[in-house]
């Protein structure tokens, strides 16, 4: 066998070893998450506009999904106009988050 098959056939060896290895790493750490703290998500934005509602919905669908402990905080920045809906406040009163003024 020539030095280049060889070389070739050792390193398909070692990348299907590698291979091996993350698919036992997967399967043992994929339930696991850190429990040693919690994340907070600070958001800033304006309360009543309409963009703040689908954010605020995004934010909850990863909580949902990805990090159950996770605290939503949103700080209201801009000018909360009174004749307008406040989407922010709306949504943290249905939903477990906090809202800042």
């Amino acid at each position: 066998m020539s030095i280049w098959l060889q070389c070739v056939i050792g390193a398909l060896a070692a990348v299907g070893f590698i291979c091996i290895l993350k698919a036992v790493y997967d399967i043992i750490f994929t339930g696991y998450y850190r429990a040693a703290g919690r994340s907070e998500l600070f958001l800033y934005g304006c309360g009543s506009d309409p963009k703040t509602e689908q954010l605020l919905n995004t934010a909850e669908q990863v909580r949902r999904l990805y990090l159950p402990g996770l605290s939503i905080i949103f700080v209201e920045n801009g000018d909360a106009d009174p004749e307008r809906f406040n989407y922010a406040k709306s949504i943290a009163e249905r939903r477990d988050m906090e809202y800042i003024e």
